[in-house]
């Protein structure tokens, strides 16, 4: 299997994805860059378009918002929303947003939740969004500390077994990297903005987060280990999170990285 079908699988198996938690800290991005009336806006990874019906209203009907996605079964339940709201300013597209061409200085903003991790080539999209913007548009994603989701015990657990497995959240895992990659990119004014999400868990919960092979990264080495190699990872990813509970359980870290960047 393909890393893209990897991807499109886990998505498109994820409909019962909308809940409260969901949408909260995916339009939390408007609290930091809203679109104004009559402005055109891409939402890259729309999923079940939280983002683009919300952008959608902002713009109103002398604005239009384009929301992409690879995972059809999400871009049935957005539309499913986009109806259900009666809007008629947003258009949907299944395409790839590694392949996707719009004209240059199309869009006057352009969003991203919790997705720009996925793709194999950060600065590379990053470049193309800035060339899709308008001049004084804007970027606003989210992305998540190099120790969210309990990644560096993963990381380590797999290491004790000589198995090198690259940290998903690393390249945007800090807000030092998060200004190079966005610097490099030609962008100005830059924003990064934090908000602490994390949680303690009991710890047989803690614990389930992770199966001992789930990896969302094109260099997964764990896809291609025999079951009892895998077994053996995962019970040291056990014994990691055994080792960090407390009384009051077991911390499991989500800190946020709200960003919005701008072409000057």
């Amino acid at each position: 299997m393909t890393y893209k079908q990897e991807v499109i699988d886990f998505y498109n198996a994820r409909t019962n994805y909308d809940n409260d938690a969901t949408f909260n800290r995916a339009i939390t991005l408007f609290d930091y860059a809203t679109p104004f009336p009559g402005q055109s806006v891409l939402d890259v990874a729309t999923g079940t378009g939280n983002i683009a019906i919300e952008a959608a209203k902002k713009v109103g009907t002398s604005g239009s918002v384009i929301g992409i996605d690879i995972a059809t079964e999400l871009l049935k339940i957005a539309q499913q929303k986009i109806q259900a709201e009666n809007l008629s300013n947003i258009e949907l597209i299944e395409v790839d947003a590694q392949i996707y061409e719009p004209e240059s200085n199309q869009f006057d903003a352009i969003y991203c939740s919790y997705a720009l991790v996925l793709f194999p080539n950060i600065p590379t999209i990053l470049g193309n969004w800035y060339r899709f913007l308008k001049s004084s548009g804007f970027i606003a994603f989210t992305c998540s500390s190099e120790d969210s989701y309990s990644a560096l015990s993963i990381v380590e657990a797999c290491a004790k077994h000589g198995i090198t497995l690259p940290n998903l959240h690393e390249p945007l895992g800090t807000p030092e990297r998060i200004q190079y990659l966005l610097t490099q990119a030609k962008f100005n004014q830059i924003e990064i903005h934090s908000r602490q999400l994390g949680t303690y868990l009991c710890l047989e919960k803690a614990q389930s987060r992770w199966n001992g092979q789930f990896w969302l990264h094109i260099d997964n080495p764990l896809r291609e280990l025999k079951p009892e190699k895998i077994s053996r990872i995962k019970a040291s990813y056990d014994d990691k999170i055994a080792a960090l509970e407390t009384e009051e359980g077991v911390w499991h870290e989500e800190l946020i990285y709200y960003v919005v960047a701008r072409k000057v």
